[in-house]
């Protein structure tokens, strides 16, 4: 005699049922980890760019032109690679981040003959000369009363913004 399989059959059917509907749905728990917002920078057509793996990670800005930064007047980058990362900043004693974008040129001119092209999400964007000594990071721009240097060092970790 042979014994009933209908329970197995409905066993594998149901895992079938179980696993197709996983897949389909895969997307919609992976949704919560991609930036859709909209804002998707690219460098103007043209340009000769390169990401600077050097730059990968998190850096607290700690002194402008020699001078010590205060803790409410400080900001962090965080650089992801391939162009991208967060920019956080305070404002009013309360800490912002925004998404920036990033784009690395040789240059013939400045203190390291590399710069730096940062788009800001909502702010204008800037271009830096910058270089590293040691775990350093600098970077410099050019005013009307003359260049400003902004010397940032690594961090293990960024404050939560609000």
């Amino acid at each position: 005699m042979r014994p009933n399989s209908t329970p197995m059959k409905r066993n594998l059917r149901n895992s079938l049922i179980l696993a197709a509907a996983a897949l389909l749905a895969a997307p919609l728990f992976t949704s919560c980890v991609v930036d859709d917002d909209g804002w998707y920078p690219a460098p103007p057509a043209g340009w000769n760019y390169f990401y600077d793996d050097y730059l990968n990670g998190r850096w607290q800005l700690v002194q402008v032109d020699g001078r010590p930064v205060s803790t409410y007047n400080t900001n962090y980058m965080d650089f992801y690679g391939n162009g991208r990362g967060t920019y956080y900043y305070y404002r009013n004693n309360r800490l912002y981040s925004e998404d920036m974008a990033y784009y690395c040129q040789d240059t013939n001119y400045g203190p390291s003959g590399q710069q730096i092209n940062i788009q800001y999400e909502y702010d204008s964007p800037v271009t830096m000369y910058y270089w590293f000594t040691g775990d350093t990071l600098w970077l410099q721009w050019s005013t009307n009363s003359g260049p400003v240097t902004y010397l940032y060092r690594p961090v293990n970790s960024l404050p939560y913004p609000y």
